[in-house]
């Protein structure tokens, strides 16, 4: 299971950016996302997960990484279980990380953007 979030409209904005200042803040901001998206599950996958016992293993192996020149975020589970505490199971609700943690940084991404684009362009 792996969660993306892709910028649509990156390669226009980032040509006209090219000519505004030196074209990194967009990949400035993608990096300052990803990173505090990447915090945020792994602080939320702590906090979710009350019952039974807990081994840290899927908040360890919780990896993020970027494609397509730093335009795409992949925040990337790499255990195998991850899905079912994601979505639960028949025995077992659901304790979503992924999907909560990608809506609050996906709010905060308009206001990152133009953080980096301000501080570029000066």
């Amino acid at each position: 299971m792996t969660f993306r979030i892709k910028w649509d409209g990156l390669d226009q904005l980032t040509a006209e950016l090219r000519t505004m200042a030196s074209g990194r803040a967009l990949e400035k901001a993608s990096v300052a996302l990803g990173s505090q998206w990447q915090k945020e599950a792994r602080a939320m996958e702590r906090a979710k997960y009350t019952h039974g016992y807990w081994t840290g293993n899927q908040q360890r192996n919780t990896l993020i990484y970027w494609e397509n020149g730093k335009k795409t975020i992949v925040l990337d589970p790499k255990t195998e279980y991850s899905v079912y505490t994601e979505y639960g199971t028949r025995k077992m609700d659901a304790m979503p990380v992924f999907k909560p943690t990608l809506d609050m940084t996906k709010k905060r991404a308009p206001s990152v953007i133009e953080y980096y684009l301000k501080r570029d362009i000066k």
